[in-house]
């Protein structure tokens, strides 16, 4: 059963030809085909030219010999004497053509050369018994004066022959024969075609070793395989592709080889290849996620989104970029194509999670809020406890009435500061963090609700990262310098050309000149190469900007510390406050202390 089975599985793949057997197979064919009609082609030129070359040999010949002037003179002698004394006229001719017309075969290739008079009597002969005698073929066109061929079996065998006149005094007095043996013929033919079998035979064998150099390659490259299973991988790799959620793109060096030094096994950068690059997209949704239509090669500084082309730069890994509307994770990974440098671009939208991570954002800062509030609660629980221990419940009821009264003061004071749902929940538990961190928040703002027109995750991230960092600036500098005036501004207004405007200052050390472009890099952090994971929120603030059509710029605060700007435009149909403030530049920052001051005269009026 088990050599049943085995047999059944060999005629079974023997029955399926893999593409390299099939194109072994057409090939082989086509070989073979395309040799046998070359040769038969060339034999039968061969065979044409043969004859053509006797033909030629012999016309050409006997014309030359007929306007040879001895000739001419002994043959008209001849046939002025021929009718009185033949054999005395027969035998002085021939002894003066014979030797000529045997040097003239010779020379020449023919088999005979024949020189007779008007009645068929030779003159010269290859056989000297045949001297004198009659002439065995067709002489009636010469006669007539034409020159003429003809195939004629004589008396040295089938021959093809050209019979001319002679003409002298204005009439025939003879006529001249050449001819070639068909044996002759045959054997020039015959060397003809030696040498054309030679062409084919080494032709065939050149197309030989190119089919099975071809076979070789193809079935390397087709792993064996038989055109209906090729047909399914591919379908099935399509299919795979375009059901993916995900991007691919495959970006190709074409101008050299993919380099195997020490860099590249130790994971650093290697060389770009020389040459141009040109970009596939591998699937539709590549496409639709770059806002490219065609699916065609192209080069890679045409359509490729320069966002994108920035990736190709930098090393492996993820990269968040955004491109259009649609924040991407690129990720590049490099890999060898058929010999030579390429990289695989897969692009997942991250849109949808981004505006998932604004809101949990949101809630986390609530969450921190909660926490920082519970600790100080705790403390203020023991309180009122102690307070009820040692009987006096009157004060611990009047202390726990004021506290929840302070809490509900403070939230009413965000919501009526921050119209803004999102902005106002955002704000409440910044004011919370930055409480736990002994930094004043204050804000102003003068957007009515629903008039910016921004996605909420976007202003989550802009405005959450920007307070994180003046909160992490104003409590380390009033750390190393003792400064118990800590504090972070918030301002959101409307410009007058309609722009919006997101400005958040601190009482923070401020931001180098030299750093104030590199701040929003993705990675670099001002607290240096150990501060893990800082460096990312201010380039994720700058990419939210670019994708909106806005931008952001630092500036230093007149009583130090440090002034962000963010301006966006607003978007198409967004309306806009009736009562909106100007907004202030990047110089007009507000009067900090009166700020303060203003914040710390509601907190007296609230029993703080």
């Amino acid at each position: 059963m088990a050599r049943r089975g085995a047999d059944t599985a060999r005629h079974a793949r023997a029955r399926r030809r893999s593409v390299a057997a099939w194109v072994l197979g057409v090939q082989t064919t086509v070989l073979l085909v395309g040799g046998a009609g070359a040769f038969g082609l060339l034999a039968w030129d061969a065979n044409t030219a043969a004859h053509a070359d006797a033909v030629e040999r012999t016309r050409s010949l006997v014309l030359t010999l007929a306007s040879e002037p001895t000739i001419v003179e002994v043959l008209a002698e001849a046939h002025a004497r021929i009718g009185a004394d033949p054999e005395a006229a027969v035998a002085e001719a021939s002894g003066e053509l014979q030797p000529y017309t045997t040097r003239i075969s010779a020379a020449t290739g023919v088999d005979y050369v024949t020189i007779m008079d008007t009645g068929r009597t030779r003159y010269t002969h290859p056989i000297a018994d045949r001297i004198g005698g009659e002439f065995v073929g067709t002489i009636a066109p010469a006669l007539d004066g034409e020159t003429f061929t003809e195939v004629y079996e004589g008396t040295l065998g089938p021959s093809l022959r050209a019979v001319t006149p002679v003409f002298a005094d204005g009439g025939i007095v003879g006529l001249v024969s050449a001819g070639v043996t068909l044996d002759n013929v045959a054997g020039s033919i015959l060397l003809r075609l030696q040498i054309v079998g030679a062409s084919t035979l080494v032709a065939v064998a050149l197309g030989a070793l190119v089919t099975i150099l071809l076979f070789r390659r193809v079935y390397r490259v087709t792993d064996g395989r038989d055109p209906d299973e090729l047909a399914r991988l591919f379908a099935a790799h399509e299919a795979v592709l375009h059901s993916l959620e995900e991007g691919l793109l495959l970006v190709e060096h074409t101008g050299g080889r993919a380099g195997r030094d020490g860099a590249a096994r130790d994971g650093a950068e290697p060389a770009r290849s020389p040459g141009p690059s040109r970009v596939v997209l591998a699937n539709d949704q590549a496409g639709v996620l770059l806002g490219i239509a065609r699916r065609l090669p192209f080069a890679i500084d045409d359509d490729l989104p320069e966002e994108v082309r920035d990736v190709l730069s930098g090393r492996d890994g993820d990269v968040v970029v955004r491109v259009g509307s649609r924040d991407l994770v690129v990720t590049r990974t490099r890999i060898e194509l058929a010999g030579r440098r390429a990289e695989i671009l897969t692009l997942r939208d991250r849109t949808e999670l981004r505006r998932v991570a604004g809101e949990l954002s949101s809630v986390q800062t609530i969450s921190d809020a909660l926490r920082a509030q519970a600790h100080e609660f705790d403390n203020r629980l023991h309180t009122i406890a102690t307070l009820i221990e040692l009987g006096r419940p009157d004060e611990a009821l009047a202390f726990a009435a004021s506290e929840h009264d302070l809490g509900q003061r403070l939230a009413d004071r965000v919501l009526h500061a921050v119209d803004e749902p999102v902005i106002a929940a955002l704000l409440l538990g910044k004011v919370a963090q930055a409480h736990e961190r002994a930094v004043e928040m204050h804000f102003e703002t003068h957007l009515a609700p629903g008039t910016h027109g921004l996605p909420p995750a976007d202003v989550v991230t802009i405005l959450g990262n920007l307070i994180d960092n003046a909160i992490e600036a104003a409590a380390s500098h009033a750390a190393r310098t003792g400064d118990l005036d800590a504090w972070v501004e918030v301002y959101l207004a409307e410009g007058e050309d309609g722009a919006l405007v997101f400005q958040v200052s601190d009482s923070g050390g401020g931001v180098s000149r030299a750093d104030r472009e590199r701040i929003f890099e993705r990675g670099y952090s001002t607290k240096g190469v150990d501060a893990q994971g800082h460096g990312y929120g201010l380039s994720l603030v700058r990419r939210v900007l670019r994708g909106l059509g806005g931008s952001i710029e630092v500036t230093q605060a007149p009583g130090g510390g440090a002034v962000f700007t963010a301006t966006l435009p607003r978007p198409a149909g967004a309306p806009g406050p009736a009562d909106a403030h100007r907004a202030r530049g990047p110089g007009d920052v507000p009067d900090s202390s009166a700020a303060r001051d203003t914040n710390r005269d509601a907190d007296a009026r609230e029993g703080r």
